[in-house]
């Protein structure tokens, strides 16, 4: 029991998780059949619901009549005139809720055990047989009345004849739609006494080819004769067997849990991209630096970055002329200004036509963890990151909240079927989560550009100033210094040079030419080898500078790419993640992240341990 109330939870939490992106059909079904896994569970396990169903003509209510010993159903040209199942209740106790639940008719639900029986039906106590309106009635009531009782009973037994056992209708309408409960399935082949031993052979070896061609290799074939006798009293065994030890109404809820998981499971992948992690992030943010235009300007600051050190580092000479010539040219000069002005305080704007760029870039990012994803999940990462880019929505609001934040330190109880039944007729969240519709957000078209001028926004507030370095204005020192040695030296060199022309002895050193050149030719040298060692030092400030603004632009670029597309993905594979991991049992859906749902026992097991399906029980 145990067990079963914890695949119920586990089922539960998955639909609070993800029933908005999962196929809606499915979560119909799967609502729908945990509703009715409550209510049998509060009726009980102790009695077990038998129902005989078959075509006309296949003898249903003759076996019917059969296993009860005595007349109840009626049988002949009357049988197709019923609309409803007829009961037969081996113990009163406890019967009437569950044949209310079973919508039988009070008349028709007969009560087999009486004082005179002694102890006869004693090992039948708690058995309810039904016998159901024939399949292939003409009238459609009938089949409905079959096709809801099919899918309410714990053991299903078909009654076919020699005659319709391969009919369409039958295999094709039923069996191989049930090959999930073929636990709970058992074929009787009805009036073999019209058969001779080795035709009763031939049908039984010709009905189990049939059965596996249905994929029922599980479910058991017994022959009987219901007017004769044949085989009643063995499939009398069989029912009391099954009806004490129990295992048909469990063994028919893991099924219809089984079918349930399994249509859940249709709506979700195998796993997430990433392990959960979105892939293709450092893509993502190197498409969009792109896009918006970053190595561009990391090329239009490093060129300016470069022009105003060879301005202020060259040899100081050079430097003068330039600026002379310069001086001489006005215009000209007042356009360059003007260009440095716009140059400084360019930033990254993407351009018209840059924007459909970022749109690739965050498609493409997109595509690599939506497409892994059944439909209705990438659908829901496409729309959320759509709604993510408007300027307008805080990112904290653009992620999919986790199913079990609410909720991780709640417990919940699992035990008896009341946990069950407290939901039945509603939807009550597990992990009192809201529900959630898929693309749920503004009712507004969301602004395909709307990230480029987050973008934009993000871009024009990085820092990008420029501060002239320390040993720039060194540099400038030295070779202000070296060019005055340089005109010193030239000022000497001509006043020595004059004396000696004109045979004036100057005093002590002033006279010596020598000395003059040293300090003319050694300025002029020292200031060109300092602006060449300048250039190599330029080139590498300006490698460390660009690195530097690369940095500071991709980490912004960065930022908006988390915030407003990588953190959306992610929030939708994590509610994808938890919703596979708790349908699968990976998480449990009571102890919280982490646990498991088999680390508790199974009383469920404890009490079906030697029990077996029906196939085995009937060879």
């Amino acid at each position: 029991m145990t067990d079963v109330m914890g695949r119920v939870a586990a089922l539960s939490a998955a639909l609070d998780c993800g029933a908005p992106w999962l196929p809606p059909e499915a979560v119909k079904n799967t609502r729908d059949r945990m509703e009715h896994v409550g209510h049998r569970l509060d009726l009980g396990t102790e009695r077990t619901v038998v129902a005989l169903v078959g075509a006309t003509g296949s003898g249903k209510s003759s076996l019917f009549n059969a296993i009860a010993g005595m007349d109840i159903a009626a049988v002949g040209a009357r049988r197709p005139l019923t609309k409803s199942a007829m009961a037969c209740v081996w113990g009163e106790f406890g019967s009437q809720s569950l044949l209310d639940w079973l919508k039988v008719p009070a008349d028709r639900r007969m009560t087999r055990e009486s004082v005179l029986d002694a102890d006869d039906q004693a090992a039948l106590h708690g058995l309810v047989l039904l016998d159901l309106p024939d399949h292939d009635s003409t009238e459609v009531v009938h089949r409905v009345e079959v096709d809801r009782l099919v899918r309410m009973v714990d053991l299903m037994i078909w009654v076919v004849d020699p005659q319709k056992y391969a009919d369409n209708a039958l295999h094709a309408g039923y069996l191989q739609k049930l090959t999930s409960h073929d636990g709970v399935m058992l074929v009787v082949l009805n009036q073999v006494d019209k058969l001779g031993p080795d035709e009763v052979e031939t049908c039984v070896t010709d009905l189990r080819r049939l059965l596996d061609g249905d994929g029922l290799g599980r479910v058991g074939i017994v022959p009987v004769s219901a007017t004769r006798g044949d085989g009643v009293e063995e499939l009398r065994a069989l029912l009391c067997e099954v009806v004490q030890d129990r295992f048909a109404v469990l063994e028919r809820i893991e099924s219809d849990l089984d079918i349930a998981a399994e249509e859940i499971a249709a709506g979700l992948a195998a796993s997430e991209p990433g392990s959960g992690q979105p892939v293709s992030q450092e893509k993502l943010v190197q498409d969009l630096a792109a896009a918006t235009g970053v190595p561009a300007l990391l090329d239009v600051l490093s060129a300016e970055h470069r022009r105003r050190g060879k301005e202020k580092l060259g040899w100081a000479p050079a430097s003068l002329l330039s600026r002379f010539l310069a001086s001489r040219r006005p215009q000209a000069g007042a356009a360059e200004t003007r260009l440095r002005a716009e140059t400084a305080s360019l930033k990254a704007l993407a351009s018209p036509a840059q924007r459909p760029a970022v749109r690739l870039a965050v498609e493409a990012m997109v595509a690599d963890n939506a497409d892994p994803l059944p439909t209705r999940w990438a659908a829901e990462v496409r729309a959320i990151v759509a709604r993510a880019g408007d300027p307008a929505v805080s990112p904290q609001d653009a992620l999919l909240p986790a199913a079990g934040a609410a909720s991780a330190g709640r417990a919940r109880s699992s035990s008896g079927a009341s946990a069950v039944s407290q939901g039945r007729g509603r939807h009550t969240p597990a992990y009192g989560m809201p529900m959630l519709t898929p693309g749920a957000g503004t009712s507004e078209a969301p602004d395909p550009d709307g990230l480029a001028r987050v973008l934009d926004t993000r871009l024009t507030a990085v820092d990008l100033t420029f501060t002239v370095p320390v040993w720039w204005r060194v540099v400038q020192a030295f070779q202000q210094i070296f060019c005055g040695a340089a005109v010193l030296g030239l000022v000497w060199v001509v006043a020595a040079g004059l004396g000696q022309a004109a045979g004036l002895d100057l005093p002590g050193v002033l006279g010596s030419l020598p000395a003059a050149l040293v300090l003319a030719l050694g300025s002029v040298a020292a200031g060109l080898v300092l602006a060449l060692l300048s250039r190599w030092w330029l080139i590498t400030g300006d490698a460390t500078r660009r690195s530097e603004l690369e940095r500071r632009l991709h980490e912004a670029v960065a930022e908006v790419a988390a915030e407003r597309v990588v953190g959306p993905v992610r929030s939708v594979l994590a509610r994808h993640r938890e919703t596979r991991q708790v349908l699968l049992g990976e998480r449990s859906p009571s102890a919280g992240p982490g646990a498991s749902p088999e680390s508790q026992p199974s009383n469920a097991a404890q009490q079906g341990a030697g029990t077996e399906p029906v196939a085995a029980l009937s060879s």
